[in-house]
C-alpha cells in the first residue's frame, strides 16, 4: 500500500460544509451520515460551473486543533455562483502523496490517511504542506456504490499535499552513502 506521487492543478471546489471534530470521535457519527445524505438529495446537482460528476470530500484543518471542516464538493471552473448555504474551496496546485483505496465504509479513509501520515511521510523526504487534503469519488466510486453499496467494492483516492523537506532529504543521502 504505497502512494503514488502525483502533481495536480489548482482545483477550485464548491460544496456544503459539516464543522466537525477529532475530540471523543465525533467525525465519525457525524461524517457518514452527513456524506449519505449529500448524496441520497443529490444537494450538490444545484452547483453551477461543475466540471465533472466525480466529487471531492475536502479536509480543511489547522494545525494542531481537533475542529475541521469537512466540505463535500465539485470541482468547478469559477465560483462566480456559490449556492446559499454552500462554501467554496481552493485546492493550490501541489504535490500530492495519493493513495486509492477500496472504500467499503469510513473507516477505510481513516486508515488510508493514517498510513500517508504515520507510516509513509515518516520514511520519505516528503512532509505535508498544510493544505488541505481531500477524498477524490469519480467514476470507479459512483459506478459500483450506486448499484451495490459498499458491498460493491468501489474505489476511491485519498490525497494528502506535501513537499520535499530539504533536511530529510540530506539525512537521507547520508544514510545512502553510509550503509
Amino acid at each position: 500500500m504505497e502512494p503514488k506521487l502525483i502533481t495536480k492543478e489548482e482545483k477550485k471546489v464548491i460544496g456544503i460544509v459539516l464543522h466537525t471534530s477529532f475530540t471523543n470521535e465525533r467525525n465519525k457519527q457525524e461524517i457518514p451520515p452527513f456524506f449519505h445524505k449529500v448524496l441520497e438529495e443529490k444537494k450538490l446537482e444545484k452547483v453551477l460551473n461543475r466540471i465533472n460528476e466525480n466529487q471531492l470530500c475536502v479536509f480543511k484543518r489547522t494545525r494542531n486543533c481537533p475542529d475541521f471542516d469537512y466540505v463535500m464538493g465539485v470541482k468547478v471552473s469559477n465560483t462566480d455562483n456559490i449556492p446559499k448555504g454552500m462554501e467554496s474551496v481552493i485546492l493550490p496546485k501541489s504535490n500530492y502523496a495519493s493513495l486509492t483505496i477500496v472504500k467499503r465504509g469510513p473507516e477505510d479513509v481513516g486508515k488510508a490517511f493514517g498510513h500517508i501520515y504515520e507510516k509513509w511521510i515518516p520514511k520519505s523526504i516528503y512532509i505535508p504542506t498544510g493544505a488541505p487534503g481531500f477524498i477524490y469519488y469519480d467514476n470507479r466510486f459512483f459506478s459500483v456504490f450506486n448499484k451495490e453499496g459498499y458491498k460493491g467494492n468501489p474505489i476511491a483516492t485519498v490525497n494528502v499535499p506535501i513537499k520535499p523537506f530539504f533536511i530529510k532529504r540530506i539525512l537521507k543521502l547520508f544514510s545512502l552513502v553510509y550503509s
